[in-house]
């Protein structure tokens, strides 16, 4: 796995580089970067990004723009990626342990076998997402979008309620 920083990783995504298999970002404030890199933008664009196979540990992306990234079996425990919108997103596979994906958008997001043990989804929407045999033990659900959701068990959910 290939050590990187948040810093290092936007320069080259900005260059236009989006393959990112297997490196290693763990602990990487996403803000601080942006700050550094792009003027103060908070509000990052990392869409279409391939980070799959990654170590993503406690790496601090709120309301990063990942929609139709490439997460899959992503190391991700206690990760924050609150107010993100991960639409169109394959986290297949991903463990987003004792994370944090509150107010996040999951859009057709693609979450089968994902492991969100102990993880914060409060408000979240997982409108058409995928959660065919994911892992929600433990999680804070509260207040999700389910509409045409794939449920842990297959079926379908449509509604705003808790889990």
């Amino acid at each position: 796995m290939i050590k990187m920083d948040a810093e290092e990783l936007l320069r080259r995504y900005n260059a236009g580089e989006r393959d990112f298999p297997g490196v290693d970002l763990e602990g990487s404030d996403f803000t601080d970067a942006a700050y550094l890199t792009n003027g103060g933008l908070i509000d990052l664009d990392l869409s279409g990004i391939n980070l799959s196979n990654s170590n993503l540990g406690e790496a601090y992306m709120e309301r990063v723009n990942l929609s139709g990234a490439n997460l899959r079996n992503a190391s991700m425990g206690q990760v924050c990626l609150a107010k993100a919108n991960l639409t169109g997103a394959d986290l297949s596979g991903a463990g987003l342990d004792l994370g944090s994906l509150a107010k996040a958008d999951l859009t057709n997001a693609k979450l089968v076998g994902a492991y969100f043990s102990g993880t914060d989804l409060i408000k979240t929407n997982f409108t058409g997402a995928d959660l065919t045999g994911a892992e929600l033990d433990e999680a804070w659900i509260e207040d999700c979008i389910f509409c045409k959701t794939i449920m842990p068990d297959g079926s379908i959910r449509t509604d705003n309620k808790s889990f």
